[in-house]
C-alpha cells in the first residue's frame, strides 16, 4: 500500500510540474508574438514614413518589382 501512496505522490507532482511548464511556454510565447506584433507595427510606421517622404523612389521600386515579377513568371509559363 505504500508504494500506491508514493507513486501517486510522484504522479500529481509530475503534473503540477508539467502544468508549470505549459504556463511558463505559453507565457513565453505570448512575449514573443507580442514583440513581433510591435516590430512588425515599428516596420509599418517606418515604411509609410519613408514613402511619404520619397515618392518616387517608392514608385520606382515598386514599378522594378513588378517589372521582375512579370518577366520571371512570363518564363516560367514559356516553359511549360
Amino acid at each position: 500500500m505504500p508504494t500506491t501512496t508514493v507513486q501517486n505522490g510522484k504522479a500529481a507532482e509530475g503534473k503540477m510540474l508539467a502544468e508549470d511548464l505549459v504556463e511558463i511556454g505559453k507565457r513565453r510565447a505570448q512575449r514573443i508574438v507580442r514583440k513581433g506584433y510591435e516590430a512588425g507595427e515599428d516596420y509599418l510606421d517606418e515604411s509609410k514614413r519613408h514613402i511619404k517622404h520619397n515618392p518616387w523612389t517608392s514608385v520606382g521600386v515598386a514599378l522594378g518589382v513588378g517589372l521582375t515579377l512579370g518577366f520571371v513568371s512570363g518564363l516560367l509559363s514559356r516553359r511549360r
